[in-house]
């Protein structure tokens, strides 16, 4: 700890930052000047207003209570979806890595041609008090596998969840029928009024409007995704389940589906959205897409100027207390305030052919953690999610969750008067880099919050690997066309 004197009277604290010195701090790697990547990731971070968070505008505020309303639409079609209270709003959506999926394909959308700003809404459908019901967890392949008691909430599961149930014997983990072609439902309006509405934003849109009258459409149809490994007919809705003989042990009880849980959610989403009528100069739904879990929707506002917004709809189940293999870390002290709680979200497994399968996140505990990290720790993780972008669009690569896992473990790793610095922004940008390469090499990346569970970096890790490769002999280069986009847009 050093001391200064301001104004004759003593001052303890650290000293203050020292500003780079070009002719030494030199990425050996590449050449670049850190100083210059420093100044570049500033100078990204005005371009996206970085500092000082999300400073939320008029449009995205309307977007917002769309979305909630939307769902609240929902909810009185179908009770199973819960209010808007319940709901987590998560700045970026799932391709930006804002929840753990695991690696899979989640549709092309790429920030910039197809929409401006994208979001996470977690949906939990169900509140387990984690005493009676807990998730079978498998941590080598970061799976989890719900089964229902008879009863949750004082309300019968079977009945409630008839047409999302799986098989219930419990030798038949992962059997749960892999999805249908990704359904695409968009509003009434035809693709001349959408682009007048949207410009060259929604030009470029990889899906075009058509005029439907509420019928949905595959999506693979329209080249949205390649077709699913397999096209097993799913539960239809309504179709009894039978119940086992009294309670029984957990292992008897049937398994909730996290495929057939998807489904339902977006069957009653289109349902409400191809009913809607639009409004002049208001928000407008005007495409709609399952991928895997996620129901995803982009909205269109009126603006000046008008912007094309994407939510990530991810249904979800909440779950008292923690897995007994959950770390702690003294870094970050209490990991947050109030009871413990994780979710279950649907997201693919560590093998490929495992198709959809439960996956425990901690998304309250993540976004308590973001308020802890140092500022320009965080630039720099824009910064390189920045570059990761476009060499991760439509790949089934889990690297961007991968990149903010990296977060975490820096903050464990490395002393925190460092990661403040503003002048080491540049090298965190490069370490952030270097790490994710090597876990891309190494085909994962240890989870940070459970013991003994790996984060599987998924099929493109080498493909991947090759384009880091590339960009991290010009970093300088790849930054300076990110701050151009970014003026831009």
């Amino acid at each position: 700890m050093a001391s200064a004197v301001w104004r004759g009277t003593p001052w303890w604290g650290p000293p203050p930052p020292a500003p780079a010195r070009p002719l030494t701090d030199l990425d050996f790697c590449s050449g670049a000047q850190l100083q210059e990547l420093t100044q570049l990731i500033q100078e990204l971070g005005v371009q996206e207003s970085w500092h000082g968070g999300p400073k939320p505008g008029a449009d995205l505020l309307r977007a917002k209570d769309f979305v909630f309303s939307l769902l609240s639409l929902i909810h009185r079609r179908d009770p199973r979806v819960p209010g808007q209270t319940e709901l987590l709003l998560l700045r970026g959506g799932v391709r930006e890595g804002s929840l753990d999926l695991g690696p899979g394909p989640l549709g092309p959308y790429v920030r910039g041609p197809h929409y401006d700003a994208s979001f996470t809404v977690l949906v939990p459908l169900l509140w387990l008090d984690g005493e009676e019901v807990m998730p079978d967890l498998e941590l080598e392949s970061g799976s989890a596998w719900l089964r229902l008691q008879e009863r949750v909430g004082g309300a019968s599961a079977l009945e409630a969840w008839c047409d999302c149930l799986g098989p219930s014997a419990p030798a038949v983990k992962g059997a749960c029928p892999l999805e249908k072609p990704p359904r695409d439902v968009t509003g009434p309006e035809t693709a001349e009024e959408s682009q007048r509405v949207l410009g060259d934003s929604y030009h470029k849109s990889p899906a075009p409007v058509e005029e439907q009258h509420g019928d949905l459409r595959d999506s693979a149809e329209r080249g949205l995704l390649k077709e699913p490994h397999s096209d097993v007919t799913e539960q239809l809705p309504g179709q009894p389940v039978p119940e086992p003989e009294g309670r029984g042990p957990q292992e008897n009880w049937p398994v909730l589906c996290p495929t057939q849980v998807a489904a339902w959610f977006f069957s009653s989403l289109s349902a409400v959205a191809v009913s809607l009528t639009p409004e002049p100069g208001a928000v407008r739904l005007v495409h709609a897409a399952r991928h895997a879990g996620v129901s995803t929707i982009l909205l269109s506002t009126p603006g000046p100027p008008p912007r094309l917004l994407l939510f990530d709809l991810v249904p979800g189940i909440s779950v008292a207390g923690w897995p007994e293999r959950t770390r702690t870390h003294a870094w970050m002290g209490p990991v947050a305030a109030g009871p413990t709680a994780c979710y279950l979200v649907p997201g693919y497994g560590a093998k490929k052919e495992d198709g959809l399968c439960w996956r425990i996140c901690f998304a309250r505990q993540e976004l308590a953690l973001k308020a802890r990290i140092p500022q320009p720790l965080l630039q720099a993780h824009a910064a390189a999610q920045a570059l990761l972008r476009p060499l991760v669009a439509g790949a089934g690569c889990a690297a961007p969750y991968l990149l903010r896992t990296l977060l975490y473990w820096a903050c464990e790793r490395l002393p925190a008067l460092y990661l403040g610095r503003p002048e080491n922004a540049g090298a965190c940008c490069l370490g952030l880099l270097d790490e994710l390469s090597r876990g891309l090499e190494a085909g994962g990346l240890p989870d940070y919050f459970l013991e003994g569970r790996e984060l599987a970096a998924g099929e493109g890790a080498t493909e991947l690997t090759g384009a880091l490769a590339r960009l991290r002999g010009d970093p300088v280069g790849a930054l300076r066309t990110a701050v151009e986009e970014a003026k831009t847009a």
